[in-house]
C-alpha cells in the first residue's frame, strides 16, 4: 500500500512539473503583437514553403500554414484550397483548427477535405481538381492550421513565395528554400524583399532561402497600383526543364515562344480539305486582307461556340484544329489556333498569343520569362501599318476590339522564330465614349415619358455588349438593372451593332417613368441627371502610402431636354459646374427656353499614375462630380390667368 501511495505521489509530482514545463499553445491569439493586429482581418502565424528539384521530372514542394482569422472580415482566408492535377500528385494534407487560446478543437484528416472539379461547370474535360475545406467556426479568434505535398512530375514552372495574400493579412513568421542539384540552374524576379535572400552552396546542390517576419497588415487605398509593385514576392524559373515528356530550355521570351511554338502549335494547324475549299471561297474577290479577316472572323463565330477544355500538354496544347472543325467547340486556345489556321487558309499569317486577361491589366514582365504568366489565348494578326486583334471566344465581339478583359497590356505571341512580347490595343479616354442625347416629358404629377439615344465606343463597348444575345423579357429586366429610375417602363427598345470601321453601340428606348419628380405643395422636384449610377466616389485616405493609378479614362456627355409642363416655370436650377484639374474635367449647364429645359454634362477622366498626395483633389473631384449628378430642379405652378 505504501509502495501504491509512493508511486501516485511520484506520479502527481512529475504531473505538476510536466504542466509547469509545458510550453504556451503556439496559437494563442492574445500573444499576436499589437503592431500586427492594426487593420489586419487575418494573421498568418506561421507559413514555410519548401521546393526540393530532385530531378527535371521530379519535384517536391510542401507547405506548411497557419493562419489566425480575428473576425468575420477575415473569415474568407479560412477555406483551405490545394489544386492538383496528373502532373502533380497530393500527398499528406491535413489540418488542424484551434480555438482563440491556441487549443486543439478539430483535427483535420484528407477525408474531410471535399475533392471537386476546379474546372468551370460548362468544361467537358475535367482533369483540374482541387480538394476543399471551409471551417464551421461561430466563434473569434481561431486559427487554422494545414500542410500538404505536391509531387511534381516536371520542372517547368515552381510555386512562387508570396508571404502576404492579401493587404488586410498580416504575417508573423514565413519562409521560403528552393534546393536544387548543383547542375540546375535557375532565374529569380524578386519584388519588395525586406531582406536580401541566403543563398548556401554545397556538393549536394544550391540552397536559396527567403524569410520575412513581423509584417503588418495594409490600410486599403482605393485607386491603388498593381499590388507586385510594393508586395513582397519570389518568382523561380528553370533554364533546363521537362514538361510532359517533353525537354526544353529558355532564359527569355524569344527561347520561350521558340519552344511552345515548336511544342504546343506546330502541326496542329491542318484543317480538312472541304473547310479550306469553303475558306477560298468565302475570300473570293474580297479586295482587303482586313476584309478577309473580318468574313473569317465572322465564320469562326457563327461555327463555334466556346467551352473550357483542359487536355493537351499539361493543358497549354490547343486541340487540333479539324477537331474543332469536326466539334464545333473549342476553349480559347483551340478557337484561337483555330482561327488562326483558317487565317493561313486564306494565305494570312497571325500569331497565337497568350494573355494575362482580366479588368486589372496585368502585363508579362518583359524582362522575366516564364511560364503561366498568362490566362487566355487571343490572336494577333499584322496588317499593313496596324495591327488587328481578335477575341476568339466571343461570338459577339467586333473585329479588332479589345474590351475590359485584354486591353492595352503586354503579351507574348508565338512565331515560328520564337517569343515576341507585343502590346494589345488601348483606347485614350477620348475614345472611350458614351454619348447620350434624351427628350423627355414631364406632366403636372411628375410623371416622365420620352426617348433616348446612346452610343457606346472603346472601351465603354463593354458597358451594353453582354445585352447583344439576349433577348425578350430577359434583356429588358438586365436594362431596367443598369438605369437607376424608379418605375421604369420600356416601350420599346434596341441595340445594334456597328462592327465595321470604329466599333460602336448604338441603344435606342422610348420608355415612362410614373413618379420620376416628385410633386409638393404646387411644385415639382425633379432629378437632373439620373441616366447613369452615379460615380462611385472612394473613401477619405489620411497619408496615403501608394501612387493614384486610373487604369482606364473614358469621356461621358449627355443633353438631355426636359418638356415641362405649361403651367409649371422654374423656380430653382442648379448652376452651372466647371471643374479642372490633372484627373480631368466635368462640366455642366442647366438652361431654360420656351417651355424647355436643356441639361448639358460631360466628364472626361484621364487614365495615369500621380503621386500619393494627388488622391485629396482626386477624392474632391469625383466628390463634387457626385453633387452635381444628384441635384435636382424645382418648378413650380403658375396661378391661373
Amino acid at each position: 500500500m505504501a509502495k501504491f501511495i509512493l508511486l501516485c505521489l511520484l506520479w502527481g509530482a512529475a504531473c505538476i512539473n510536466l504542466a509547469v514545463a509545458a510550453p504556451p499553445a503556439p496559437y494563442d491569439a492574445a500573444a499576436i503583437p499589437k503592431t500586427l493586429q492594426a487593420y489586419a482581418n487575418a494573421v498568418v502565424r506561421l507559413q514555410e514553403s519548401t521546393t526540393e528539384v530532385k530531378d527535371l521530372d521530379q519535384v517536391i514542394f510542401r507547405y506548411k500554414e497557419a493562419i489566425t482569422i480575428l473576425n468575420s472580415n477575415g473569415a474568407e482566408y479560412a477555406d483551405i484550397a490545394v489544386y492538383y492535377d496528373k502532373s502533380r500528385q497530393l500527398k499528406n494534407l491535413k489540418g488542424a483548427i484551434y480555438d482563440n487560446n491556441g487549443k486543439l478543437i478539430k483535427k483535420l484528416a484528407t477525408s474531410d477535405f471535399q475533392d471537386v472539379s476546379a474546372i468551370s461547370s460548362i468544361s467537358l474535360f475535367e482533369d483540374n481538381r482541387v480538394k476543399h475545406y471551409t471551417p464551421r467556426v461561430n466563434f473569434y479568434p481561431y486559427t487554422v492550421e494545414y500542410e500538404y505535398e505536391l509531387r511534381f512530375k516536371h520542372s517547368f514552372y515552381f510555386p512562387d513565395w508570396q508571404p502576404q495574400k492579401a493587404l488586410d493579412i498580416a504575417v508573423e513568421n514565413s519562409t521560403y528554400k528552393f534546393t536544387s542539384k548543383p547542375d540546375f540552374k535557375t532565374r529569380l524576379k524578386e519584388f519588395n524583399l525586406p531582406a536580401p535572400r541566403k543563398e548556401t552552396s554545397t556538393a549536394d546542390g544550391t540552397i536559396l532561402e527567403w524569410s520575412a517576419q513581423q509584417m503588418p497588415a495594409r490600410k486599403s487605398e482605393p485607386y491603388s497600383p498593381p499590388a507586385r509593385e510594393f508586395i513582397t514576392m519570389v518568382e523561380i524559373a528553370p533554364v533546363t526543364f521537362s514538361y510532359e515528356g517533353i525537354s526544353g530550355k529558355f532564359t527569355n521570351w524569344q527561347e520561350y515562344g521558340k519552344w511552345a511554338y515548336d511544342n504546343l502549335l506546330q502541326g496542329r494547324d491542318k484543317l480538312p480539305p472541304a473547310t479550306v475549299a469553303a475558306i477560298t471561297e468565302l475570300v473570293k474577290n474580297t479586295p482587303t486582307p482586313e476584309e478577309k479577316i473580318r468574313k473569317i472572323y465572322e465564320y469562326t463565330q457563327q461555327k463555334n461556340r466556346y467551352i473550357s477544355v483542359q487536355i493537351g500538354i499539361g493543358g497549354l496544347q490547343p486541340m487540333k484544329a479539324e477537331e474543332v472543325d469536326r466539334l464545333g467547340y473549342g476553349d480559347c486556345k483551340a478557337l484561337t489556333n483555330y482561327t488562326r489556321s483558317l487565317l493561313a487558309a486564306a494565305g494570312i499569317k497571325a500569331y497565337y498569343t497568350e494573355v494575362n486577361a482580366g479588368a486589372d491589366k496585368k502585363s508579362y514582365l518583359p524582362d522575366f520569362a516564364s511560364a503561366f504568366q498568362g490566362n487566355h489565348a487571343i490572336l494577333c494578326v499584322p496588317v499593313a501599318q496596324d495591327t488587328i486583334w481578335l477575341e476568339c471566344t466571343s461570338r459577339e465581339a467586333p473585329m479588332d476590339y479589345m474590351g475590359t478583359f485584354t486591353d492595352n497590356r503586354r503579351v507574348l505571341l508565338y512565331t515560328e522564330n520564337g517569343g515576341v512580347i507585343a502590346r494589345t490595343k488601348g483606347y485614350p479616354p477620348e475614345q472611350s465614349r458614351q454619348i447620350r442625347k434624351a427628350t423627355f416629358t414631364l406632366d403636372e404629377k411628375g410623371s416622365l415619358q420620352g426617348s433616348l439615344e446612346t452610343e457606346f465606343q472603346g472601351t465603354q463597348y463593354d458597358n451594353r455588349d453582354h445585352l447583344i444575345l439576349k433577348t425578350g423579357k430577359e434583356k429588358l429586366d438586365l436594362v431596367k438593372e443598369i438605369y437607376p429610375i424608379n418605375n421604369l417602363e420600356i416601350a420599346k427598345y434596341s441595340l445594334e451593332a456597328q462592327k465595321a470601321g470604329t466599333p460602336r453601340l448604338t441603344e435606342k428606348m422610348e420608355i415612362k417613368a410614373p413618379g420620376y419628380g416628385n410633386t409638393d405643395n404646387n411644385m415639382l422636384v425633379v432629378p437632373v441627371y439620373n441616366l447613369t449610377r452615379n460615380l462611385n466616389v472612394p473613401k477619405e485616405v489620411r497619408n496615403r502610402k501608394q501612387p493614384v493609378t486610373i487604369n482606364r479614362g473614358f469621356y461621358d456627355e449627355d443633353e438631355i431636354i426636359f418638356n415641362v409642363p405649361a403651367t409649371f416655370k422654374p423656380e430653382y436650377l442648379p448652376e452651372a459646374v466647371n471643374i479642372e484639374n490633372e484627373f480631368g474635367y466635368y462640366r455642366t449647364a442647366l438652361t431654360f427656353s420656351s417651355g424647355k429645359l436643356t441639361y448639358s454634362r460631360k466628364l472626361l477622366l484621364k487614365e495615369g499614375t500621380f503621386k500619393p498626395e494627388a488622391y485629396d483633389t482626386f477624392h474632391t473631384f469625383l466628390k463634387k462630380v457626385y453633387t452635381a449628378d444628384t441635384q435636382k430642379f424645382v418648378l413650380t405652378k403658375q396661378p391661373a390667368g
